[in-house]
């Protein structure tokens, strides 16, 4: 038997890159808004876009990332923060190649962080595909680490629907994911153009000015060195059919706009830019302000048999006690049909709705915001129209001596009151009766009037109706 004595091993070495190196081997962003800290490659490069050379120049590192957007494309917000404050240069590309270098970069949406912090998103001219791998290039100075916050964010206020309400305390908030609005104007913010446009609202709580406070402002813009500087519009009226009030444009560390004189309950809406561009994230508030009791997104009308369904969502509440539901058969006169509690404080979405089955040929609805408080504010007013519901109508004899013979058709059992007035605005008379479904006839004695023009007023829970007639 042969014996072997000997084992030849073959041994394949080689050096693989270390996470982050290259975009074969890139660090993987999690989009959950969770910070995390990452080692700076050890890649050695020069600064790509940024061109302040007192940041930028000489060989640096570069530290690739990748991440993938969700399935509806959302703006991926990053908060980035290096070791030892050093300067960082901010690039996204689309393509990886074999080799592991970086192609197609999107030059729009570069960042050159100064101090070494501050927001990254793409920019409001960058449009991102859904379900999409994307890779992220910073350069540093040096080594060290980069603390990374990311996630999908979608600000709701980038919309007057979706508008931030906001009041004396100052909430912190960014515009880096905003994109140029198109529901107002440049010139209605002061500027020639719009970028990231972000939307707040409030209530005047005093009969008088307000004053807009934008503080810690904290911006960044590629490479143009701009820092603290914003476009704001004031406006009233609803959204689609805002008013334009006045503009204000500053770049002072603390930005401070006033408005006109307007009238305590007063909703103010507010739009902000950022100029030419920048990320920021700031601090706002409003003084002689009341924070809107909710942040509405949308209120609308529907219908099914033998009913009118209401539906609205809230974005968030804010010392919401109550919606109260109003309905008018001409849009102007309202009335209280039903009450709704609120969540008084959320920071999520909510869903309410209200049937309303008395049904009208046609008829417009409307909701009162109500504050824990009392103050409040009304949503916009929808219509709904039933082609298959007769009108309701009143007729009678306009002239009359002894008595007053009313026909009435209604499509719903109802409890009616009835009051006869003088041109002076005097209460000649007073009576209750009950209208059911159909046609009705109802007599009311007028003997005893003296002759001349009087006033009849039909009144119940959903509107009140006028009529002149005259006593011979």
């Amino acid at each position: 038997m042969k014996t072997i004595s000997g084992l030849i091993l073959l041994l394949y070495c080689y050096t693989a890159a270390a996470q982050g190196d290259d975009c074969n081997n890139p660090y993987s962003l999690t989009l959950d808004g969770v910070c995390r800290s990452y080692t700076i490659s050890s890649t050695a490069d020069v600064a790509l876009h940024c061109t302040n050379s007192t940041y930028y120049s000489g060989t640096g590192r570069t530290t690739i990332f990748s991440f993938k957007t969700n399935a509806t494309a959302s703006c991926v917000l990053i908060n980035l923060t290096t070791s030892g404050n050093q300067p960082a240069e901010v690039m996204i590309y689309e393509t990886c190649t074999g080799g592991g270098s970086l192609h197609t970069p999107l030059l729009t949406s570069s960042v050159c962080f100064d101090d070494g912090t501050g927001l990254w998103a793409p920019c409001e001219t960058e449009v991102l595909l859904a379900n999409t791998t994307y890779f992220l290039r910073v350069w540093t100075p040096g080594s060290g680490t980069l603390t990374m916050c990311a996630k999908n964010y979608d600000p709701p206020n980038n919309f007057c629907s979706g508008a931030t309400p906001i009041g004396a305390i100052p909430i912190t908030d960014n515009n880096a994911c905003n994109k140029g609005s198109t529901e107002v104007l440049p010139e209605q913010l002061c500027a020639f153009s719009l970028e990231n446009t972000a939307f707040y609202t409030y209530m005047v709580d005093n009969t008088g000015t307000t004053l807009l406070s934008i503080s810690n402002i904290k911006c960044d813009n590629n490479d143009l060195g701009v820092n603290a500087a914003f476009q704001i519009g004031f406006f009233t009226g609803t959204c689609g059919s805002l008013h334009p009030e006045n503009c204000y444009t500053d770049s002072a560390g603390t930005v401070l706009a006033s408005t006109a004189s307007f009238p305590a309950g007063t909703q103010i809406t507010v739009a902000i830019d950022g100029m030419i561009g920048s990320n920021c994230s700031y601090s706002i508030s409003a003084f002689n302000s009341i924070a809107l009791p909710m942040n509405l997104k949308y209120f609308t009308a529907w219908t099914k048999p033998g009913a009118n369904v209401l539906r609205w969502l809230t974005v968030s509440e804010t010392n919401n006690s109550h919606f109260e539901i109003e309905k008018s058969p001409d849009g102007a006169h309202f009335s209280k049909i039903g009450t709704i509690h609120g969540k008084n404080n959320s920071n999520t979405e909510t869903d309410y709705s209200f049937e309303d089955g008395s049904l009208l040929s046609s008829q417009f609805y409307r909701l009162k915001l109500v504050s824990s408080n009392g103050k409040y504010i009304y949503s916009n007013i929808v219509q709904i129209k039933r082609e298959n519901v007769k009108s309701e109508s009143v007729i009678f004899q306009n002239r009359g001596s002894d008595k007053l013979v009313i026909n009435a058709n209604t499509t719903v059992d109802r409890n009616v009151g009835i009051r006869i007035i003088d041109v002076l605005g005097r209460q000649m008379k007073v009576q209750n009766t009950s209208f059911t479904k159909g046609e009705n006839s109802y007599t009311v004695d007028i003997h005893s009037l003296n002759k001349g023009l009087y006033y009849l007023i039909l009144t119940d829970n959903n509107s009140q109706k006028q009529y002149s007639f005259i006593k011979e």
